[in-house]
């Protein structure tokens, strides 16, 4: 039977949480080894940002093992397995706030919601920050899971509207030639601002973030089928096998063929 999780139970070390307006808000380093985390199940709904490390996650929409910004939405009721590759990582957690139906944990590709998370992770190491401060950015967190009213929908503020179109198009397109300036192009902005617009709100470069997607894309190509190295590197977007290699061992501090040796991958969201 799973263990069951309270609002302030999670996996991972660090200093105590902060509670505000019915939150908690958690700044974890990750649990090793990655085999003591077992299945569990939370009470509460709570948000989990990826701060660092390589996070597997059975939420809709997760990569096998993630390299780019990932932030996990996971409703009250949540059973799961998730954890960090190796026990190496640290990441974000807030729970708790206004109650929710139960449903599906799913991963949000809203960038201001990813923003909005990494600013409470910056502002978690302020001792002196008020709770309305941690309390506001909560309930941002929370609306970007809710249906917005249309006068929230005028009222919104946050990252340009392409940004959004462009951070989806590249899960929903499987090219490996895509590039920076394809980005750009279907955002209709230069690719200097669109660097300058994902570093504000995606913590990392365009083409960071695309590397990362390869990466992701290949680490569940190894665990999906025997598909060889080299073909692998090719469909992914490598320019050789060795290429790919010396990228996924910077990446996942491992090579493609140990991951594939080390862990059946397709299990992680079974």
């Amino acid at each position: 039977m799973p263990i069951r999780r309270a609002r302030h139970e999670f996996w991972g070390s660090g200093p105590a949480y902060r509670e505000a307006a019915g939150f908690t808000f958690h700044r974890l380093d990750a649990t090793a080894p990655e085999e003591e985390v077992e299945t569990h199940t939370h009470d509460e709904a709570h948000f989990v940002l990826v701060l660092a490390g390589r996070y597997m996650s059975s939420a809709a929409g997760a990569p096998l093992a993630s390299t780019t910004p990932l932030l996990v939405y996971n409703p009250a009721g949540t059973t799961h397995r998730d954890r960090f590759y190796r026990g190496q990582g640290s990441f974000l957690a807030v729970s708790g706030g206004p109650a929710a139906d139960e449903g599906r944990a799913i991963t949000l590709l809203d960038p201001y919601a990813i923003w909005t998370a990494h600013c409470l992770a910056r502002e978690m190491a302020d001792m002196a920050l008020s709770p309305i401060g941690l309390d506001g950015r909560a309930h941002q967190l929370v609306a970007s899971v809710q249906a917005p009213t249309s006068d929230e929908a005028s009222a919104a503020a946050g990252p340009p509207s392409w940004l959004r179109r462009v951070f989806e198009m590249s899960f929903s397109e499987d090219r490996a030639d895509l590039s920076v300036a394809d980005l750009a192009s279907e955002a209709g902005v230069h690719p200097v601002h669109l660097a300058r617009v994902f570093k504000r709100y995606l913590a990392c470069s365009p083409g960071e973030y695309l590397r990362g997607r390869r990466l992701e894309r290949a680490a569940a190509m190894l665990g999906a089928s025997p598909t060889s190295l080299a073909d692998i590197a090719c469909a992914t977007g490598f320019s050789d096998q060795a290429h790919f290699n010396r990228a996924f061992r910077s990446a996942f501090c491992n090579t493609p063929s140990g991951w594939r040796r080390e862990r059946d991958v397709a299990r992680i969201q079974d």
